[in-house]
């Protein structure tokens, strides 16, 4: 009997653990669970800020992606809000009510083909576009490209029928005669995340290699990502990342010198820098400016410069990028 008793006692000690347990495991859980979900919730939305940390946002623009002055001396902003123009010089800009066939108005680069006057933009949910009247009328011309989110854009500017476009997502398509037709030409950097374009038409060492130096598909496509800058000779034989400037700097805009053909410019979080010798050394200009989302030349004088923050603050240099004065 005394045997019974103690099975029986030991019994109910087990059976008021178990319960013990599954009390313990329903009030818990709920706080395992919710103490996970937000630590989750942390990551993404650091992952997220450290995504557009770099782009301040604006009432007006959102933020600014890219600026160009046409031959009229006027200045376009493309923004996350829409195309604007300003008329002088880039003390105020009023937002432009395009036309014509397309889906957004989130331009996000320009190309410029001097000899037929076309102007050309890319964007989010654009594809590829053309304008002949400033940038109000516009007509799509990408057929064969894949997709509509045209992160880089870029001409030969030896050869106005070659030009270069990044589908994110789908890789880098190109056009021998002038965007009516566009074949795929690769995948890109090995970084994905391209920021922009940039066509610097001078002789590589492959062109001078190839004999092929006296012909007008020569020098270097450069595009500027999210981890750092890189470059493919006009063959497209492979990309190169470059150690001009540092691997953890996010490219946002690229401006090659239309003269000085191995000067170009970038524009980053930190600044502006600049490279003399076809991007093998690039030196920060003490400008004072920072959140460079874009950089674009005078149309006529090819030492005046305008840059943006991604604020939409405008600045410009009359001296080739050495000093910068803000317009607004």
């Amino acid at each position: 009997m005394h045997l019974l008793h103690s099975v029986v006692d030991m019994n109910k000690k087990i059976l008021l653990l178990v319960a013990l347990l599954v009390i313990g495991y329903i009030f818990i859980s709920p706080l395992l669970f919710s103490a996970n979900k937000t630590a989750n919730s942390t990551s993404v939305s650091t992952t997220s800020q450290m995504d557009t940390e770099s782009e301040t946002e604006n009432a007006t623009y959102g933020h600014v992606h890219a600026l160009f002055e046409l031959p009229d001396k006027t200045l376009l902003m493309g923004t996350h809000h829409g195309l604007f123009k300003s008329g002088d010089d880039g003390k105020t800009f009023t937002k432009v009510a395009i036309k014509g066939d397309v889906n957004s108005d989130d331009f996000m680069n320009f190309a410029y083909d001097q000899t037929n006057k076309i102007l050309y933009a890319g964007g989010h949910d654009v594809g590829v576009v053309k304008s002949t009247d400033g940038g109000t009328t516009w007509t799509k011309i990408d057929s064969g490209i894949k997709g509509t989110d045209i992160h880089a854009l870029a001409i030969n500017p030896l050869d106005s029928n070659r030009l270069y476009a990044f589908s994110v997502d789908n890789g880098l398509f190109g056009s021998k005669d002038g965007a009516k037709t566009w074949y795929r030409i690769d995948d890109g950097p090995i970084n994905p995340s391209v920021r922009a374009f940039g066509y610097m038409a001078t002789p590589s060492s492959m062109d001078r290699g190839m004999k092929t130096d006296k012909t007008t598909n020569i020098g270097y496509l450069w595009a500027g990502t999210s981890g750092g800058l890189y470059s493919s000779f006009a063959c497209f034989c492979g990309w190169t990342k470059t150690n001009g400037i540092s691997d953890n700097a996010t490219i946002y805009t690229l401006a090659p010198d239309p003269v000085n053909k191995s000067t170009m410019f970038a524009g980053t979080k930190d600044g502006i820098f600049k490279t003399t010798d076809e991007g093998k050394i690039f030196n920060k200009m003490e400008s004072g400016i920072t959140d460079v989302s874009a950089i674009t030349f005078d149309f006529d004088n090819p030492e005046i410069l305008y840059a943006a923050e991604s604020n939409g603050t405008v600045y410009k240099s009359e001296d080739n990028g050495s000093t910068w004065n803000k317009v607004q």
